[in-house]
C-alpha cells in the first residue's frame, strides 16, 4: 500500500515553480511513484506551500471543492496530466531529442487558457502579470505553474534543467552552479546515498581482492 505523503511539506529544490511541480512524486524510477498529489485538496495544499495562493484563498478553494466535487476531480486529473507533460518536455530535451508535437500541442492548450484569463495589473511599484484569472473556477491554481513552465522553456536557463543523477529519483532541478556541475537534486539525500553506495562497492571489491590474494597465497604455500 502506498504511504500517504504530505504535499504541504515536500522539499522545494527544483529552482523553478514548474520543476517543483514536476517533483511532486517521491521518485520517477520506483515501481510505486509515491504520489503527493492524490486529491484536489493536496493540490491546494501544495499551492499554499509554494506560495502561489494565500491562506484565505486556500480555505475558499477547499470549501468550493467540497461543494463542486466533480469539478475538483477534473481539475486534479488535469493537474496530473499537466505535470506529466511538463516532465516529458524537459526530459526529452535532456535526452537530445525533439519535443513531441502532441505534448507541445496539449501544453499550448493549457497555456492558451491561462493567457485568456491573465491580465497586466498596475500597482504602485509598476506592472505585473495577474494569472489568477476567473477565481470562480477551481483550476485557476494551475495557471502559475503553466506560466512558469512556458517562461522556462523559452529562456536561456532551459539548458540548465537537469535530472537527478540517481536513476531511481528522477527529480528535475535548475543547475545554477557556476560550472554546471550539480548532479543531485539534494546532496543530503540522493548525493549521500550515492556516496554510501560507492563506498560499499569499493569496500566489497577490496574485501574480494583481499580474500582472493589470501587464497592464492595459501595455494602457493
Amino acid at each position: 500500500m502506498s504511504r500517504k505523503r504530505d504535499a504541504g511539506s515536500i522539499k522545494l529544490i527544483g529552482g523553478a515553480l514548474c520543476l517543483d511541480f514536476v517533483n511532486t512524486v517521491h521518485c520517477y524510477g520506483c515501481a510505486d511513484l509515491g504520489e503527493y498529489l492524490n486529491t484536489y485538496h493536496d493540490l491546494v495544499a501544495w499551492s499554499r506551500h509554494v506560495g502561489t495562493i494565500t491562506d484565505n484563498e486556500a480555505e475558499t478553494l477547499f470549501l468550493t471543492a467540497a461543494e463542486r466535487p466533480a469539478e475538483a476531480k477534473t481539475t486534479h486529473r488535469r493537474a496530473i496530466e499537466l505535470r506529466e507533460i511538463i516532465y516529458r518536455i524537459f526530459t526529452i530535451d535532456l535526452a537530445g531529442r525533439s519535443h513531441t508535437q502532441e505534448d507541445l500541442a496539449v501544453f499550448n492548450d493549457y497555456l492558451s487558457r491561462t493567457m485568456m484569463r491573465s491580465r497586466i495589473v498596475k500597482t504602485e511599484n509598476g506592472f505585473y502579470w495577474d494569472m489568477t484569472g476567473a477565481k470562480t473556477k477551481l483550476d485557476w491554481i494551475l495557471h502559475p505553474v503553466v506560466r512558469s513552465a512556458a517562461d522556462l522553456m523559452v529562456s536561456q536557463e532551459c539548458g540548465r534543467v537537469k535530472k537527478c543523477a540517481d536513476p531511481i529519483c528522477g527529480w528535475l532541478f535548475l543547475d545554477i552552479s557556476r560550472n554546471r556541475s550539480r548532479r543531485w537534486c539534494d546532496m543530503r539525500d540522493c548525493g549521500n546515498r550515492a556516496k554510501a553506495s560507492r563506498f560499499y562497492k569499493k569496500k566489497k571489491r577490496s574485501n574480494t581482492t583481499s580474500s582472493s590474494s589470501k587464497m592464492q597465497s595459501t595455494k602457493s604455500g
